[in-house]
């Protein structure tokens, strides 16, 4: 049986186990706990104890995302289960709340599910259209020439002008909802 780990935020009170491997002979200790960055999320990070010297390593952390939970599965083995920032669809949402208990979540990360929340709602009303504007063989000298002129003419500026224009729109609305969801949630 799965068992979701919650409030081990720091290497103090860090989950430990007694009996990692260190190499094919030794046995050692590793903390396992989560970090979480107000503005980059969270991120899980480690660290063993050398047996030889009896001083902690290095602490080794994953990359971010929005939210980590630690949990214990049927082995007995530390993993996490989490959300990643950008692209997680409405279902991987709902899934990822169906296995943990969103009240012992800290308020850092309530905040970024109803962010994936916002980021969703807005996102289901965009469209995208990619068209083709010029085709440049990149060994050729003269089509690189021709590729620079092009990135600077008006009409090239005149377009991305334009996508600035749709990208500050998009942000916004991502904003409004997730400051209404922040609000309606008692997360301030």
């Amino acid at each position: 049986m799965t068992k979701y780990i919650y409030d081990k935020n720091s290497f103090d009170n860090a989950l430990e186990v007694s009996n990692y491997p260190w190499g094919f002979r030794l046995k050692t200790k590793r903390r396992t706990w989560i970090e979480t960055n107000k503005t980059k999320g969270d991120r899980v990070c480690f660290c063993t104890l050398n047996p030889k010297t009896n001083k902690w390593c290095a602490v080794k952390k994953s990359t971010y995302n929005a939210v980590d939970v630690l949990f214990i599965d049927e082995n007995e083995h530390i993993k996490s289960i989490g959300l990643w920032k950008y692209g997680t669809t409405e279902i991987d949402l709902e899934s990822f709340l169906s296995k943990i208990d969103y009240n012992s979540l800290n308020l850092l990360q309530k905040k970024q599910i109803e962010r994936i929340k916002a980021v969703n709602k807005v996102m289901e009303k965009v469209s995208f259209k990619v068209e083709k504007v010029s085709e440049y063989n990149l060994s050729d000298p003269k089509d690189l020439e021709r590729m620079k002129q092009d990135n600077n003419s008006e009409e090239t500026k005149a377009r991305e002008e334009e996508q600035n224009k749709v990208k500050a729109q998009i942000t916004s609305a991502i904003n409004n909802t997730y400051n209404q969801a922040i609000i309606k949630n008692n997360l301030n």
